[in-house]
């Protein structure tokens, strides 16, 4: 181990573990590491072929019931693995685009909803049901967006959308 011996020297090794630990604390701020590739790719099939998507989303009392299919098997193959990755990720306390108010959000209440994701032979159907009047709200905010991204692709990729609790 190297002794620090100059005041400089001291220094730098401060401003060393400063910025290590402000690098780490973004990292944890925005929900930990990015997107994986391949779930990258999933999301990006899903962005490129949305005009073959067909969802439908029932609100209800409690949540909402989405059913979202195709008739390309590519696209059914893509939206049963992206709602398994997300599961995943949010399940274990990551994110996704924290720079969304509405994901942000989602992601902040998600442990204070029920989700329940089945496979169909065109794609996935999610029911989620939240345990109290904000989470009930926001579950539908996300339906709603999602419902947005199958309708309109990329171009509604980069928006922002509104939070129901801010």
């Amino acid at each position: 181990m190297k002794t620090l011996s100059s005041p400089n020297s001291c220094l730098q090794a401060v401003s060393i573990l400063l910025l290590a630990f402000s690098a780490t604390s973004c990292a944890q701020q925005r929900g930990g590491p990015g997107m994986p590739a391949e779930a990258r790719e999933q999301i990006h099939t899903l962005f490129d072929h949305h005009a073959k998507i067909h969802r439908e989303l029932k609100l209800t009392a409690t949540g909402y019931t989405a059913t979202t299919e195709s008739d390309d098997p590519k696209v059914v193959a893509a939206l049963q693995k992206h709602v398994k990755q997300m599961q995943e990720r949010l399940g274990s306390g990551l994110s996704v685009r924290r720079w969304d108010p509405a994901f942000a959000e989602y992601c902040d209440h998600y442990a204070e909803m029920d989700h329940q994701f089945t496979s169909t032979a065109k794609g996935v159907r999610m029911t989620v049901t939240g345990r109290n009047a904000a989470a009930i709200k926001i579950a539908q905010n996300h339906a709603k967006v999602v419902s947005a991204f199958a309708a309109q692709g990329w171009s509604e990729h980069d928006k922002k959308h509104g939070s129901v609790t801010r």
